[in-house]
């Protein structure tokens, strides 16, 4: 186990959620977990911030309200940002809050696994590059300019992750 940093870092956990896929289908988001563990595993100071949980801390309360109008806007052939009802409305303020939170830590993991896009990542990743922070990406898309644009470290599967937490003086 390697010595405490000065200061505890913090970690953000950038990853696929909804992905390419359509609606409220989202991907598994069993990495968070494992990803929180390794952090901690190495690192037992770290704060490790998760969007998954962060989301439902801040607008769980909501979710059936977001879902609905999220839902809708599936059948909407115009959206404006400006009449969006005030549950999106909601959903889309909490997204802007942890790409700043991005921003802010010391540290953005990004779980990509496969070849599969994920627009909020890249967000949060630009977001986590722009604000200084050291953003490592766990994938095999070494050529996605987005991945290659934005990230520091780019390793291709947890044990290598975990190699570089490792490694972390």
């Amino acid at each position: 186990m390697s010595t405490p940093h000065p200061h505890p870092r913090s970690y953000f956990l950038a990853g696929v959620m909804q992905g390419a896929r359509g609606g409220a289908e989202l991907a598994d988001q069993g990495y968070r977990e494992r990803l929180r563990r390794s952090i901690l595993e190495h690192r037992p100071d770290a704060v490790v911030h998760d969007p998954d949980v962060l989301m439902r801390e801040w607008i769980g309360a909501q979710e059936q309200p977001i879902r609905a109008s999220h839902a809708a806007l599936a059948d909407t052939p115009e959206v404006y940002r400006a009449t969006l009802d005030p549950a999106v409305q909601l959903l889309t303020s909490t997204f802007h809050r942890l790409t700043e939170l991005a921003a802010e830590s010391d540290v953005c993991v990004a779980w990509l696994p496969g070849h599969e896009p994920s627009m909020g990542t890249a967000a949060e990743m630009l977001s986590a590059h722009r604000g200084g922070a050291t953003v490592v990406a766990v994938t095999r898309m070494r050529q996605n300019l987005a991945v290659l644009s934005c990230s520091d470290v780019i390793v291709p599967d947890l044990a290598s992750f975990e190699r570089w937490l490792a490694a972390q003086a």
